[in-house]
């Protein structure tokens, strides 16, 4: 009996050593294209953001040893593997690669509409969520020059001007003697300190009446926005027979505000209530769950 007993915990020793030191072993078919999609797809994103950032070369080893390790699997698994596949009279690595292209295939497409459906979210928020600031009812007939707009903020005394996008909005027509890069709109932004800076809009010319829309974007600290019509006169042509009304100042709001509160408006949740959604719930790296913070409770 004694002899049986050293014989089993010899057995037991020599499958331990074994299961401490196992040697390779092969990845399935599955697992090899999900471990292969995943290297290229992270490779394709790190060959982007690491000159951008002035990293350094990657290695490939890096990319692929994390993925590995997510399957169970080590850099020996892969090696074995793809040397055993390669030997087969089947080598099944070609319908493999076939298969993560296809993959990536679909996976573009998908997220490219995801984008797509994105943009239409962001734009109809901005759409709804813009405040048109200034309006006037004054109509222009003959010269534009010299109309001018001040925006000094909701509360003047203020003299704030919020910050971010502002649409100029009119409808025009200049008739039909104009010439290109003679009419305007030119923006003047006067900061709390006294700094200036000016962008020229150069309106095209337009026999009939069209909608014109034109942004200028407005930092911080700045305390007067001014918008002026400013024509170049031409002695060798006809007078011209110019037309505007509907002058108006619009602010868009910038898009990830634009949207909590455009959602926060349909669906009657908090707008501090977003990002801790889009962090726990539409985050496709992060897992949902776990309890909104009592402060986000109302």
């Amino acid at each position: 009996m004694t002899r049986y007993r050293h014989i089993f915990w010899a057995v037991v020793s020599v499958l331990a050593l074994a299961s401490c030191h196992r040697g390779p072993k092969a990845i399935p078919e599955g697992d090899m294209r999900s471990i292969m999609r995943e290297a290229l797809v992270s490779q394709a994103i790190l060959q982007v953001d690491r000159p951008a950032a002035g990293g350094t070369p990657i290695d490939s080893l890096d990319v692929h040893t994390g993925i590995l390790r997510k399957y169970g699997y080590t850099m020996e698994d892969f090696r074995f593997t793809i040397r055993e596949m390669s030997m087969r009279k089947s080598n099944p690595l070609a319908n493999i690669l076939n298969g993560v292209a296809s993959d990536i295939k679909l996976a573009r497409i998908d997220a490219e509409g995801r984008y797509e459906e994105q943009l239409r979210i962001d734009s109809t928020a901005q759409a709804r969520t813009a405040d048109t600031v200034f309006r006037s009812d004054t109509v222009l007939l003959g010269r534009l020059d010299g109309y001018k707009v001040s925006y000094a903020g909701r509360v003047p005394e203020d003299s704030s001007v919020a910050p971010g996008i502002y649409r100029i909005e009119f409808d025009y027509s200049t008739g039909g003697h104009a010439r290109s890069y003679t009419k305007s709109v030119r923006s003047r932004r006067t900061t709390q300190g006294g700094k200036t800076t000016e962008t020229t809009l150069w309106l095209p010319t337009a026999k009939d009446t069209v909608a014109y829309s034109g942004e200028i974007s407005v930092g911080p600290e700045v305390k007067l926005l001014e918008i002026a019509l400013s024509e170049t006169v031409r002695t060798d042509l006809p007078k011209d027979t110019c037309y505007l009304a509907g002058f108006r100042l619009v602010h868009v709001l910038p898009v990830r505000q634009a949207r909590a509160l455009f959602l926060e408006r349909i669906t009657g949740f908090p707008t501090q209530l977003y990002p801790y959604y889009e962090r726990r719930c539409l985050d496709s790296l992060a897992k949902c769950g776990g309890p909104v913070p009592p402060g986000l409770r109302r």
